[in-house]
């Protein structure tokens, strides 16, 4: 009957000492994951926040741009503009403006020099995107 009694007792397999090495890499691996997860997720904010960051710089400039082509003469509105542009406004390097001017009734006979249209396009590329914002204004001569 003892041996009965013997066999029928719970063995316990729990150590004694602590910590297992097994629940170490288990805790280890569990956190790891968490850790890489999480600055996965925070480089990611940190990526969008610095590209609307960008592209509002961006649309910042355009707007000084083209209130800036509002005030100076019809005559003055040329496509040179953009390196005048980017020394007044004093632009980063990594944007680039490219300005179009045209006259409305450019190739047509009997159309008089009335009226430019301006288009103002800017530029940047982060991470291997190239993003850009394209404005397109009509200049009109004061008669």
């Amino acid at each position: 009957m003892r041996k009965e009694k013997r066999i029928k007792q719970k063995i316990n397999i729990k150590s004694d000492k602590g910590f297992t090495m097994e629940d170490l890499t288990i805790a280890l691996l569990i956190i790891t994951l968490f850790v890489g997860i999480i600055s996965t997720m925070m480089y990611k904010v940190y990526k969008v926040n610095l590209k609307a960051d960008l592209t509002s710089q961006m649309v910042m400039y355009a707007v000084e741009i083209l209130e800036d082509i509002d005030k100076i003469a019809y005559e003055e509105v040329k496509p040179e503009l953009a390196d005048i542009y980017n020394s007044k406004f004093s632009i980063p390097q990594g944007y680039t403006i490219d300005i179009q001017v045209s006259n409305y009734g450019e190739g047509i006979s009997n159309v008089k020099d009335l009226i430019k249209i301006i288009k103002l396009n800017i530029s940047y590329t982060f991470s291997g995107e190239k993003e850009e914002f394209t404005v397109t204004r009509l200049k009109i001569k004061e008669i």
